[in-house]
Parts: structure tokens; C-alpha cells; sequence
């Protein structure tokens, strides 16, 4: 049979190279670094002339300092012991340190101590490994699993401050794993090669019920480990600082837009639920249900075919999300990110039910800014009455957003929070890929090629409606767009790899069986909206 689907991805892939190719252009002839607000030399001169610079360099050994601009208002200043960040300083146009951090008097960078633990590490990777990898061996499967483990040499590097080496070490693994999941979702579908997990391999017994019972048994314990590292965390990050001051302004019935307290900066940039639903020690609670999420998106729904097959490999799907090394660290530092990993979770189990997806993707554009970039993913493969749905749901949580920012801060409430916003798109970082690798002109071409990738599946879901209804390819490009907006970005830290991880482990690492079983059964070149799965 004559493949009809080539020419529709080939319209895809030209749509979205076209895309790149323009925005590509547009963005480099707009791009703009930020003005320092002082003049290198006379931000360091300032920043050592402080005396509380001068205490937390006290204990410090460094033999290198830099300076760069974090916006048109503050200068960052970096002293180093060679690759190795001791201390930073924020300088302002005044010529006033507004805030220091001493990183080298800390044990970890933020989280629990535990989770850093070696021992800890390497037992979850196996662990990780264990519920990934089939066999044989030559199996792209196990490839993606060897490329979402290597984050662990990033960890380890952040966690010693070697803050370029980390990026530099985090870059292979994310390009290998958008590339794959942009080909998952968009490439041909084809039968996976014949495989059999690792755990069933090494089953003594044949039968599936033992390895369930081990399987649920070992995945409360690693539970129960997350609960107990996150509840006892004695460091947060610094988004969860600014996240709970945003949440008191909120309470004292104040927008958080300029009423941040001083020492936080820019705590102000996150769009308004992240206040609004802070609640603490809410990420080790996201966590688990990320894991669920990823349960029953690989093992299909209750009551509909599941098998002991599909049983198992929702919970190796469930344990890989926890296993993740960077996901109960991320999870001890009380950040957003976690939180953001769950609700992406859940929009994954609602994609066909696409008013409830929307209105769950609505809030987690609201609650972190990248999700929006999956909207025309999801509205691209609605028609009639399903995409009305959508959009009305849409519109409904963003008016009610909105219209509790202008209650709150009155009329300006809503030019207010897009200026604050707007700093994570012009920020300068020195925790940057394009910065460690001094090529910060490039930035604009993969911007570019994000929109590209964005408007490419956009068309694909378009012309193949049906493809909605594989969580697999759902999940993978949506994982693809989230990681290309993590690479093109100002700013990237391994607690983002969270976002992704459910989406990694539901589309390459455990592509759910029952969403295959039914896309079997339909023609290679349906067109169709394929109702009886909408159910």
C-alpha cells in the first residue's frame, strides 16, 4: 500500500523550515543583549568595595571575576575559582549591591543534602535503568534511556558549582532527545523491533503477577523516599522564596508586580497562578502525580483491554518518572517545576477531551509561561463542536485570570504583569547555554527553529486529526517543543528537566500499548476524528 501520509509530513517539515528560515531572520535583526546599567570595572570596583562582598569572599578562594548584565537596571558579578562559581553579586545602576550569594558555603545549591548523595544517585539510576531498557540490546529504546540518564553528570557538576561544564554536559542530551521526539511524532508510524523489558528478562518466573506485586511494592518505597527528602529539605530554591512573597502580596490584596521585598530579584516574573496556587510542599505531591499521570497514560484506561502487559508497563512508567535522579531533587527544593510536570501530565490524559485539556493547559500557561506553546498543538487536530469547546474553555480560564489581576491591581494590574513578565525574554544569565559556549548571536536561530518545530507538528495534527489519539506521539511532541524552548532560552537549570520527564516515559521510554492496540485498527490515511476514542 502507497504510503499517502509522506506528503503531509513533507508539507510539514516545508512549513516549518519556512517559519525558521523568516523568523529566523526577523529575530536576529531584533535581537539585543542588555545594556549593563554600569560599566564592567566599575561594577566590580563596586562590588568589592562592599563589605559584605568582602565577608562571603573571606572563606572563598577565587582567581577570576566577570561581569554581565542581567537587564538595563542591574550588573551581575561572578567570582571564580577557575570553572568553579564561589560568590555572586547583584549591582545596580547606583552603583549599590542589592544582594550576594556565597556558593561555596553551602553543601548543595538548593534541595535536600540526601538527594545529592552518591549512593542515592547511583541507586536510582539503576533502579531507572531497570524499568527502561529491553532487550536485546540494540534497541533505540535503550538509547533514549542512556540519553535522559546522562542529566545525572549535569547534577553532579551543578552541584559542585561548575556552573559551564553543567550546561556544556546537559546539551547533547537535550538535542538527542527533542530530535527523537520530534521524529516519534512526526515520522511515519511504524511497528517498534521486537523487545522485551529487562525486569521481564530477569523474572525468575514467567508469569506477569510477581513482577506486578514487586513493581508496586518497590514503587510505594521510592514514594515514601520522596515524601520523606522533600518534607525534610532545609534549602529552597529561589523561586519558591519568590513565589511565597508573591503569594503574601496576594493575600495583603496587592499584585506581586513591584512588591517584592528587597533581596529578591525579579521574583516578580512568573505569571500570576504561580501566587496565586502556592502552596507548600506541594512539589513532592506534584511529583507523585506526574508519576501517576504517566501510569495510566502507558498502561491505557481501566476496564478498556488492560492487560497484565499493560499493567506493567504503566508502572515502570510511573517508577521512571520517580527514579529520575533530577525529579526528587527538583521535588526537595520546593520549586514550580515540579508542579508544572503534573499538570502537563494531566493534560496529557485529557487530550481527547479537549475542552478539559484546554482548560488544564490554560492553567499551566498561566501558572508557567511554556505550556502556551502547546495550544496549537491541541487545537490543530479539533473540528466543529470539539475545537469551539477548546477555544471557549481557553478563553474561560483566561478571563477568569485576568479579571483576578484587575481586581487585585485595578485596571494597570495586566500591563503590570506582562512588563514584569517580559524580563525572562530579555534577561542576560551566565547560566545560559549560548553564553558557555560564547555564541549568544545564535540564540535568535533557535528561537527560530522552535517556532519552526511549533508550526510543523501545528500542521501535521492538522492534516491527520487521528494522530491525537497515540498519548505516545501526543507526549513526544509535546516533550519536543518543551525542550526546544528549554534550549532557546535565556536561562536553563536541570530542575526544567521535570517538566518533561512524564512525557519522555509515556512516548519513548514506555509508549503506552493501548493507544497502539487502536490505532492499529484504523486506515494509515484516516482523516478522521475518530469519535469513538474522544469518549
Amino acid at each position: 500500500m502507497r504510503d499517502t501520509s509522506r506528503p503531509r509530513r513533507r508539507t510539514a517539515i516545508v512549513a516549518g523550515l519556512v517559519v525558521t528560515a523568516l523568523a529566523g531572520l526577523a529575530l536576529t535583526a531584533l535581537h539585543r543583549t542588555p545594556r549593563p546599567a554600569v560599566p564592567p570595572r566599575v561594577a566590580i570596583h563596586a562590588a568589592l568595595a562592599n563589605p559584605g562582598t568582602a565577608q562571603a569572599l573571606a572563606g572563598s578562594h577565587w582567581n577570576r571575576v566577570s561581569a554581565s548584565p542581567l537587564d538595563g537596571e542591574l550588573e551581575r558579578v561572578d567570582f571564580w575559582d577557575s570553572s568553579q562559581i564561589q560568590v555572586g553579586v547583584a549591582v545596580d545602576a547606583h552603583r549599590q549591591v542589592v544582594q550576594e550569594q556565597n556558593f561555596s558555603h553551602e553543601p548543595v545549591p538548593y534541595g535536600d543534602w540526601l538527594a545529592y548523595q552518591p549512593a542515592l544517585l547511583i541507586g536510582l539510576s539503576i533502579l531507572f535503568l531497570l524499568v527502561t531498557v529491553v532487550l536485546p540490546w540494540r534497541r533505540m529504546r535503550n538509547l533514549d534511556a542512556l540519553a535522559a540518564l546522562s542529566f545525572v553528570l549535569p547534577v553532579v557538576l551543578f552541584q559542585h558549582r561548575y556552573l559551564d561544564p553543567s550546561l556544556l554536559a546537559a546539551g547533547p542530551g537535550l538535542l538527542y532527545l527533542a530530535a527523537r521526539c520530534a521524529w516519534r511524532g512526526l515520522g511515519p508510524a511504524t511497528e517498534p523491533a521486537p523487545s522485551r523489558p529487562l525486569l521481564t528478562a530477569l523474572a525468575r518466573r514467567p508469569g506477569g503477577t510477581g513482577r506486578i506485586r514487586w513493581l508496586r511494592v518497590t514503587l510505594g518505597v521510592v514514594a515514601l523516599i520522596f515524601v520523606m527528602i522533600g518534607v525534610s529539605s532545609p534549602l529552597a530554591v529561589d523561586v519558591t522564596y519568590a513565589v511565597m512573597e508573591g503569594a503574601t502580596t496576594l493575600i495583603h490584596g496587592a499584585l506581586p508586580y513591584g512588591h517584592m521585598p528587597t533581596g529578591i530579584l525579579h521574583g516578580d516574573t512568573y505569571p500570576i497562578l504561580s501566587y496565586a496556587l502556592y502552596t507548600p510542599l506541594v512539589a513532592v505531591a506534584a511529583a507523585l502525580i506526574a508519576a501517576w499521570a504517566a501510569w495510566r497514560a502507558a498502561a491505557g484506561r481501566r476496564g478498556r483491554g488492560r492487560t497484565t502487559e499493560s499493567e506493567e508497563a504503566g508502572l515502570r512508567a510511573a517508577l521512571a518518572v520517580l527514579a529520575f535522579p533530577a525529579v526528587m531533587i527538583t521535588a526537595s527544593t520546593g520549586t514550580t517545576d515540579v508542579v508544572l510536570a503534573s499538570m502537563l501530565g494531566i493534560v496529557l490524559l485529557l487530550w481527547r477531551r479537549p475542552a478539559a485539556a484546554a482548560a488544564t493547559l490554560a492553567v499551566a500557561g498561566w501558572f508557567k509561561l511554556a505550556p502556551f506553546a502547546l495550544v496549537p498543538v491541541l487545537l490543530a487536530s479539533l473540528r466543529g463542536r470539539r475545537l469551539v469547546g477548546a477555544l471557549g474553555a481557553l478563553a474561560a480560564v483566561s478571563t477568569v485570570v485576568l479579571v483576578l489581576v484587575v481586581v487585585v491591581g485595578g485596571i494597570h494590574g495586566p500591563r503590570e504583569m506582562a512588563h514584569a513578565v517580559a524580563y525572562q525574554f530579555t534577561r542576560g544569565s551566565v547560566q545560559s547555554m549560548w553564553s558557555a559556549l560564547g555564541i549568544e548571536w545564535a540564540q535568535p536561530i533557535a528561537q527560530a527553529a522552535v517556532l519552526g518545530l511549533i508550526v510543523a507538528v501545528t500542521v501535521r495534527m492538522w492534516q491527520e486529526p487521528g494522530l491525537a489519539a497515540d498519548e505516545g506521539r501526543v507526549a513526544a511532541v509535546s516533550a519536543s517543543v518543551l525542550i526546544g524552548i528549554q534550549l532557546a532560552a535565556n536561562y536553563w537549570a536541570f530542575l526544567y528537566l521535570a517538566w518533561v520527564v512524564p512525557l519522555l516515559s509515556v512516548s519513548l521510554l514506555h509508549p503506552g500499548l493501548g493507544a497502539r492496540r487502536r490505532l492499529a485498527r484504523l486506515p494509515a490515511d484516516t482523516e478522521i476524528l475518530v469519535p469513538a476514542l474522544a469518549a
